[in-house]
């Protein structure tokens, strides 16, 4: 369970108002009532505790006080002074606290892609995004490309596969894919995002060769980009200006923060986006153009020919008829989902056409499934941030909307004793205080299945090795690395307990407890307790309700 208080608490008699008092006050014979002793106090267990939600007020004045007797008997009278506080609700917390270093999370070793001398580099924490430059070699600059395919060979005209698609995906998102006309307007070049390196790719190329200051050339070498996965920050640079690397000289350290990918546009028109956030389901109008609806169909299939009854046998068409079928098209149940395209498969998706052209009235219903009628995507992708509003005119591979998924900023390591491995389980939410006194909450994502032992040290305890998600830092460590931080594990918590400091607590020699209490009577009572559990000099207390006036030791 998280700890909810961002700072640390005053100590019992830190920030109380309290009221010294001049009565009289008739208190029970020294054999009736006796002060808390410390060895009453150690019979509770002790341990780092942290108090939540701190609010203590004033008690009201109070005149002569009187304490109980039996019949008058046993007591005695004088005038004293005293100091009363409220008895206060709130919630008590005991802790174990674990050394724990703060690193980041997701950390990729920059390598040179090219022998050269260092010219330039970014700096330590800065941000880098799509297209953002991180060191340069000879005056020229190294990009940073989103995508999890590295470039491992020279790119250019009749290149194919998915390093070619991914230089396709970000030069489309970089905004190289299209010409812009003396309006301001997308012109289509006829570049498409298909993992084909064609004339259109090769012009896309030079036009981001061009925005970067290098030579024009249309190729694309593995020194020119480095890969990740998503938006990252510069943990360190590895070199200096001057120094010559060779190809695999360490160059930079990155934290990567998750993952972001781009869904682009097959078709050049008037673009409107016909879904909303969240994932991309198949049989959806993903997107029309020109009015005209576009189908997801989400596989991992080959699909990249018309399907009629004309064509051949194939596991498109079984995708096809398997998707109808979901979507409640079965031709009456005369469909098989087959790899044939037979009659049923016409008819079932002639009445899938049917239907969608009681919406958009350019459906074209012939029971065939052409190639410009659908999109293909990926099984789990996600809108999570749109890029083409309703109605825009674009070029055909522009960005439509983009998924992303946050990784974890930073991990806090520690250790736990074998002895108190129980506290801890995976999936568990602890709190990390910093130096700065904030606090954040992490997950446990992973402990050891086996202990360690400090060799250095005879009289160390196993300990399992235990790493911490934290996926947001307080802004005033978002550059550091290797931070000396505090992990607190719940032990115990009293929730909105009536608490009182611990030296207002009386034990009595029946083997009882209480609390001297100032009555509206301008008078004091014994009121018995039973205490509960102590932390930072407050202990909880049944037998009285929170605002009672309480009696402190002067």
């Amino acid at each position: 369970m998280p700890i909810t208080t961002p700072t640390p608490p005053p100590s019992a008699d830190a920030n109380r108002s309290e009221l010294e008092l001049r009565v009289e006050r008739r208190v029970p014979a020294a054999e009736s009532l006796t002060a808390a002793s410390p060895s009453f106090i150690r019979r509770f267990r002790w341990r780092v505790v942290t108090i939540i939600g701190i609010l203590v007020v004033g008690v009201a004045a109070a005149t002569a006080v009187t304490s109980p007797s039996d019949g008058g008997t046993n007591t005695s009278t004088g005038e004293v002074t005293i100091r009363a506080v409220e008895a206060q609700q709130r919630d008590l917390v005991e802790t174990t606290d674990l050394d724990g270093t703060l690193v980041f999370a997701d950390v990729r070793l920059v390598t040179a892609g090219a022998e050269g001398m260092i010219t330039a580099t970014a700096v330590d924490g800065v941000a880098l995004a799509r297209g953002d430059v991180i060191y340069e070699v000879n005056a020229s600059p190294v990009t940073v490309f989103f995508g999890d395919v590295p470039f491992y060979r020279s790119l250019s005209r009749g290149s194919e596969g998915d390093d070619v698609l991914l230089l396709e995906q970000n030069l489309a998102a970089l905004g190289h894919h299209a010409i812009e006309d003396d309006d301001g307007e997308e012109v289509d070049t006829g570049f498409t995002v298909n993992g084909e390196f064609d004339r259109a790719t090769a012009n896309a190329v030079r036009r981001w060769q061009a925005a970067i200051g290098v030579e024009e050339t249309g190729v694309v070498r593995p020194g020119d980009v480095v890969v990740v996965t998503g938006p990252a920050m510069v943990s360190s640079i590895d070199v200096e200006i001057g120094d010559r690397v060779q190809p695999g000289s360490p160059v930079a350290s990155l934290n990567v923060n998750g993952t972001e990918t781009t869904f682009h546009s097959a078709h050049a028109g008037e673009i409107e986006l016909q879904v909303g956030s969240g994932e991309v389901s198949s049989g959806s109008v993903l997107y029309t153009v020109d009015e005209r609806p576009i189908i997801a169909i989400v596989t991992t299939g080959a699909f990249d020919r018309e399907l009629s009854e004309r064509v051949e046998d194939g596991d498109d068409v079984r995708i096809l008829e398997q998707l109808l079928v979901e979507l409640g098209y079965d031709a009456n149940g005369d469909l098989d989902v087959d790899e044939e395209f037979d009659d049923a498969t016409t008819e079932a998706l002639t009445d899938f056409e049917e239907d969608l052209q009681d919406t958009w009235d350019d459906v074209n219903v012939d029971g065939i499934l052409s190639i410009d009628e659908f999109v293909i995507v990926e099984p789990g992708t996600r809108v999570d941030d749109v890029v083409v509003r309703d109605s825009t005119n674009v070029a055909a591979g522009s960005v439509l909307f983009t998924s992303s998924t946050k990784g974890n900023v930073r991990i806090v390591n520690t250790a736990i004793s074998v002895a108190d491995q129980e506290k801890l389980v995976e999936g568990a939410e602890v709190d990390v205080e910093f130096p700065d006194g904030s606090i954040a909450t992490g997950v446990v994502a992973e402990i050891a299945s086996s202990s360690t032992t400090d060799p250095t040290n005879p009289s160390a305890r196993p300990t399992l090795a235990v790493e911490i998600a934290l996926p947001e830092v307080p802004p005033s460590t978002a550059g550091l690395n290797e931070l000396d931080v505090e992990v607190k594990i719940v032990d115990e918590l009293a929730v909105a307990a009536t608490v009182v400091p611990a030296s207002a607590l009386v034990a009595t020699l029946d083997g009882g407890f209480a609390v001297e209490v100032v009555t509206g009577s301008a008078s004091t009572q014994f009121i018995a307790v039973d205490p509960g559990m102590f932390a930072d000099g407050f202990v909880e207390v049944t037998g009285i309700e929170p605002g009672t006036a309480v009696v402190v030791p002067s």
